[in-house]
């Protein structure tokens, strides 16, 4: 019995040699795939256009395969190229054994007119795309806005970026006149995942053609210092911003519009907490705010931002975005401000003279809720906005993704050099200048949620947002002294 075992455990070395054998090969094969590019990137891919501060600038972005160790940009006016300058471009980011990422600037573009340009190196070059540069118009001026992109459910991320991306395209195909783009955060799930990134792109294809500005969202972040670090590297954007913060807070003049970017994850600490920032960096980004938009003389003030400083629900990044910033864009009187992250179709009314519109433009819905500072509240819709403008009105039209309208307002031109007074009493909550029941519900909701709320919640200043807050607010709308 002794001798079979020896002899099947002789027979047994040359099975296990060869199966050894074959798993060393197997994973030589898998080691060599993933140098050829583990997320199937293996040649110049996802190009994006982005505007400078300066008309006559663009920078064009892209990935290429892990082992491209230079890249390039061909452009001109004619479609085959012919006529083609060539830019080189810098790498942003090496991620192992997956891909490259790329940037070239390109200067001294003729405003209005139609580039066509590949991206690539050698002998491997992208298909052909292009873009036409802001027109000179002082006055007339477009773009269209998406709110969060995200998808909905891990198994079905795929079909709804699909879905997304023809939004996208709709939106850009039924307004061939809008000169930019502009994504309010939140584009990925996982922002230092570059699977998560190269979703998105995949599905991004029309800003390709359609010049694309970004401000980050939460899920862009979670880094290291906490800052949206692959965001940062992914894109390049203008970066006038308050120092250390350049690409995350930035402006640009077009037509008669001044339009800032803001990151409002900011007021999340989660920089502070990580340390990459200090308590002052705080001060010196509201400062840069107030002057940016007080430096502007434009008709048009549009601020862009992640978050809302008008929750549908409870979040105490939106109550520090309400308490810090808001009196900067009150002062300043802004028109309109863009945002997303709730993931509901909100338009509010003019509280102290600004417009805020909440847009979703993903798969990912949250539920309405009852609100007293909204004009328009739409839940479970896909959607998309439009803003016109010329020397006479402002038009934002939201849209569902059919290209089927489902809201517009239009305002008109403020004249800021009369200082508006606001006619604020204790206990105006909704910024609507009356105290009424719609105030006293506002704090109610404020105190079920437990959240941190701006000062003026607190109704008899003793550091807490309780009942008797709303007591003494009952009191006032119903004539009492609150003394009783």
């Amino acid at each position: 019995m002794w001798i079979n075992k020896q002899w099947t455990s002789h027979r047994r070395w040359p099975f296990l040699l060869i199966a050894l054998a074959l798993i060393l090969a197997l994973s030589l094969g898998a080691t060599g795939a993933l140098a050829q590019g583990g997320l199937g990137v293996n040649g110049p891919c996802y190009p994006l256009v982005l505007p400078a501060t300066a008309k006559d600038t663009m920078s064009i972005v892209w990935w290429d395969a892990p082992e491209i160790e230079s890249g390039n940009v061909r452009y001109g006016t004619d479609q085959s190229l012919s006529d083609a300058s060539v830019v080189a471009a810098g790498q942003t980011r090496s991620d192992g054994d997956n891909y490259t990422a790329w940037t070239a600037t390109l200067t001294g573009l003729e405003t209005g007119a139609t580039y066509y340009y590949q991206v690539g190196q050698g002998n491997s070059w992208s298909a052909v795309h292009s873009f036409t540069v802001a027109n000179d118009s002082e006055t007339d001026f477009d773009f269209l806005y998406f709110g969060d992109a995200q998808y909905n459910e891990y198994t079905t991320k795929d079909s709804d970026y699909a879905a997304w991306g023809q939004l996208v395209n709709t939106a850009v195909a039924a307004n061939p006149q809008a000169e930019l783009a502009v994504l309010g955060g939140d584009m990925v799930q996982q922002g230092q995942q570059a699977a998560s990134w190269q979703l998105f792109l995949s599905n991004a294809t029309a800003f390709a053609g359609l010049p694309v500005l970004t401000v980050p969202g939460n899920h862009e972040s979670n880094a290291v210092n906490g800052k949206p670090a692959m965001y940062l590297d992914l894109f390049t954007l203008p970066d006038n911003g308050p120092a250390g913060f350049e690409e995350e807070f930035y402006s640009i003049d077009r037509g008669d519009c001044h339009i800032q970017f803001l990151s409002s994850n900011i007021l999340s600490n989660e920089q502070l907490l990580k340390g990459g920032m200090t308590a002052e960096d705080f001060t010196v980004i509201k400062n840069w705010i107030a002057a940016d938009l007080a430096a502007s003389d434009a008709t048009w003030k549009i601020v862009v931002m992640h978050h809302p400083a008008y929750a549908v629900t409870s979040d105490s990044v939106s109550a520090a975005v309400l308490e810090q910033w808001v009196p900067l864009f009150e002062e300043a009187q802004v028109d309109l401000v863009l945002c997303g992250h709730q993931h509901v179709y909100m338009r509010t009314k003019a509280l102290h003279g600004v417009t805020y519109v909440m847009g979703v433009s993903g798969a990912k819905y949250y539920a309405p809720a009852e609100v007293n500072f909204d004009e328009v509240q739409i839940g479970y819709v896909s959607n998309y906005q439009l803003i016109s403008t010329n020397s006479g009105s402002l038009t934002m039209t939201a849209y569902n993704s059919q290209g089927t309208e489902i809201d517009r307002v239009t305002l008109a031109p403020k004249d800021r050099t009369v200082i508006p007074v606001w006619h604020d009493t204790p206990g105006d909550l909704n910024a609507d200048d009356v105290v009424d029941e719609a105030d006293v519900e506002v704090l109610l909701t404020a105190i079920r949620c437990n959240a941190a709320y701006a000062d003026d919640y607190d109704i008899n200043n003793d550091g807490a947002v309780d009942i008797r807050d709303a007591q003494l607010l009952a009191l006032q709308v119903a004539g009492g002294t609150g003394n009783d």
